[in-house]
Order: structure tokens, then sequence, then C-alpha cells
């Protein structure tokens, strides 16, 4: 459950968009791993959330 809630809670702040994204995905690789369903759509959800607002055009595109 901590695990998922990491996951959730996920923020990029400073990192860059490359080690963002691979924590994101190593977080998911460790609930699959466990058992934990982790559902593409809640994926990509959880991912740009966690963006910061100078990826929101980005954001707007992939959302439509």
């Amino acid at each position: 459950m901590q695990l998922k809630q990491k996951l959730h809670n996920l923020q990029k702040n400073k990192m860059n968009i490359n080690d963002y994204s691979t924590k994101v995905k190593n977080l998911a690789d460790v609930l699959t791993s466990i058992g934990a369903h982790v559902d593409d759509e809640d994926l990509m959800a959880v991912t740009l959330n966690g963006l910061e607002k100078n990826y929101n055009q980005f954001h707007t595109s992939i959302a439509v």
C-alpha cells in the first residue's frame, strides 16, 4: 500500500523528465512484481499529474 501511495504522490519537481519517468516505471514494476495491478490508464494519469505546469500543453494533448 505504501508503494502505491508513493506512486500516486510522486511529483517531477526538479528531476529531469527521464529520471521522473524512470522512477514512475520502476515503482510500477515493483508493484507488479508483488502482485499489485497497475492499470496503464492509471499509470498515465499518475505520470501526467506529477508533471509541472510547464508541461500543461503536453498534458492537454495526451488527455484528449
